[in-house]
């Protein structure tokens, strides 16, 4: 499977600090791991969204947004659960 992290994922992983980008870090390798192995860590909490697009909860305040398409896998929302809000609102009106 194919991984690809989207701008807009990676300016807003930039805008933390570094404590809250290893946590980042460390919910990426565990997401591709479910991927692979289809078991998922109860600390995710991977939930569906939409028919491709899922989320992934590192912690209370930040989650990971992702979907599927074609053995593919890209990330392109990282945020609170408004930021994720905000980016399916947008993701809709294009």
């Amino acid at each position: 499977m194919k991984y690809v992290i989207l701008r807009s994922f990676i300016r807003k992983f930039d805008s933390y600090q570094k404590k809250e980008q290893e946590l980042v870090v460390a919910a990426l390798e565990k997401i591709k791991e479910y991927m692979e192995t289809n078991r998922a860590p109860y600390g995710l909490r991977i939930k569906k969204l939409s028919r491709k697009i899922y989320e992934g909860r590192i912690n209370i305040h930040l989650r990971i947004a992702y979907f599927r398409e074609r053995g593919m896998v890209k990330f392109f929302c990282l945020g609170d659960h408004d930021d994720i809000k905000h980016c399916l609102k947008i993701l809709k009106l294009k």
